[in-house]
């Protein structure tokens, strides 16, 4: 990994862009740091989420990023890491900071600390019902110990699984280069990469991060789940990505799966953390949101381009999911495009 591609991108981040930009369009993923916190973890993260939303708009035709990662502290602003690089914060206690998909806990020093912080400890289990799942980093575990949250039901604990799959690769060699085993951070970006979008994409990340080292750590990501049921999951959720623009039901994507309805249902929303039918109106919503953005068509055509019967009815998705127009949704982001 270009671990000073991954530095600069961090330390020049805009947080507020990803609030405010992309609310409805991405999963918001939330990395709390302290001070001293170990640089090369929150590196990984954000490149894996990197990649993931660059391959995202490389199959979908630049869409939307599938993820939004906000850099977070208790009191915001600058913070800075082992290395001393500072990197820049949103504050814990900002009124926007529920909506969260994943909160990842990083460790260091600093939250070894932040255990006995019992300000940050309240609010952290004040908004703990409201985010999906959170994972805890090295000594970021002792925090997650105090807010008393149990996120890790039915998931990997990626200390765990990391040390796993240190015992399972010994020095072994690929080409001129030994495997590195790759930290827990990197573990626990996959399992939700993997999660949202397949074991393809997340192998994909992880040759990338760690060459050599998926064949292990396929095996440990796979923590026990039916693969059988997830592969028919995600052939079903790549269908209905692929063929938004057509009138599909979700009937139509049971079938695809070869799966009862009710089994459908139930995995489908284990898996994604969306029904199928919320699944495909986003998977329109993102489409319709980059030709706003990108070209000139009438709402009606791009409408029907992306499987919406009428313009208008179009219109009342956007009002309802983003309370905006699809004409004000275009004259906001052509504008800020012209503005770069």
């Amino acid at each position: 990994m270009r671990i000073d591609r991954v530095i600069s991108r961090i330390a020049t981040f805009q947080p507020r862009d990803a609030i405010y930009k992309v609310p409805h369009l991405a999963r918001r993923i939330g990395i709390l740091v302290f001070d001293a916190f170990p640089l090369s973890d929150v590196s990984l993260l954000a490149d894996v989420f990197r990649l993931a939303n660059e391959t995202h708009a490389g199959r979908f035709g630049g869409a939307p990023p599938v993820y939004s990662l906000v850099m977070l502290s208790e009191l915001g602003g600058s913070v800075a890491s082992s290395c001393s690089l500072r990197i820049w914060t949103e504050s814990l206690h900002a009124p926007l900071m529920n909506g969260f998909d994943t909160l990842f806990i990083a460790g260091g020093p600093g939250a070894i600390d932040a255990r006995r912080n019992e300000r940050l400890i309240a609010r952290l289990r004040a908004i703990a019902p409201k985010i999906r799942v959170i994972r805890a980093l090295g000594e970021g575990r002792a925090v997650l110990a105090r807010i008393d949250a149990s996120f890790l039901r039915g998931g990997l604990n990626p200390a765990a699984a990391a040390l796993r799959l240190r015992r399972s690769l010994p020095s072994q060699e690929v080409g001129s280069a030994a495997v590195v085993a790759p930290s827990e951070a990197l573990v626990a970006a996959l399992k939700l990469v993997k999660r949202d979008h397949g074991v393809a994409l997340a192998q994909q990340i992880s040759e990338h991060s760690a060459p050599g080292a998926w064949d292990k750590l396929g095996l440990v990501l796979d923590d026990g789940e039916s693969e059988t049921a997830n592969s028919k999951i995600n052939t079903a959720a790549h269908w209905l990505r692929e063929n938004y623009h057509q009138p599909i039901s979700v009937a139509d994507a049971a079938r695809v799966a070869q799966m009862s309805m009710r089994n459908f249902l139930r995995h489908f929303k284990t898996q994604t953390g969306l029904t199928p039918s919320e699944y495909l109106l986003r998977a329109r919503l993102d489409a319709s949101c980059t030709l706003l953005a990108q070209t000139d068509l009438p709402i009606d055509e791009i409408a029907q381009r992306c499987g919406v019967p009428r313009g208008d009815r179009l219109a009342r998705i956007f009002r309802r999911r983003l309370s905006i127009s699809p004409s004000d949704y275009r004259a906001v982001n052509q504008r800020g495009d012209n503005e770069k």
